[in-house]
């Protein structure tokens, strides 16, 4: 596999170039429902979502919104470990909400479907 970014698009493993579709996450409010993902989440859309997910936490909840999401790399996976892990600390499990089978896919791709298993609940 050749260097650089990763993605995982519907299913199947693309080459990463520059994000354009960059949406934003619902806003992090103990009454605002879950964290809304959005259709992409890869390293242009980290930041962003990082700070909704804080948000969501110090909130006291763990609930994300992932219906729409269609894109994700080593990135987006990173940040929803390393959120499920401070959900974790706080006596919280990150739920995903409609997570796609790309999801999965991608973290078996890259080794890390055992982790997000372990870490996070899909309910069906």
């Amino acid at each position: 596999m050749k260097a650089g970014a990763q993605a995982v698009r519907r299913g199947r493993a693309v080459r990463s170039a520059k994000r354009v579709r960059a949406s934003k996450p619902a806003p992090a409010s103990a009454d605002a429902g879950p964290v809304v993902l959005g259709p992409a989440l890869t390293i242009a859309e980290v930041a962003q979502r990082a700070r909704a997910l804080a948000a969501m936490l110090e909130c006291g909840t763990a609930q994300a919104d992932a219906h729409s999401l269609e894109s994700i790399d080593t990135a987006g996976l990173q940040l929803l470990l390393a959120t499920a892990a401070a959900a974790r600390q706080r006596g919280l499990t990150l739920t995903l909400h409609g997570a796609p089978p790309l999801l999965v896919g991608a973290a078996d791709a890259l080794g890390l479907g055992a982790d997000l298993m372990a870490a996070v609940e899909l309910p069906a």
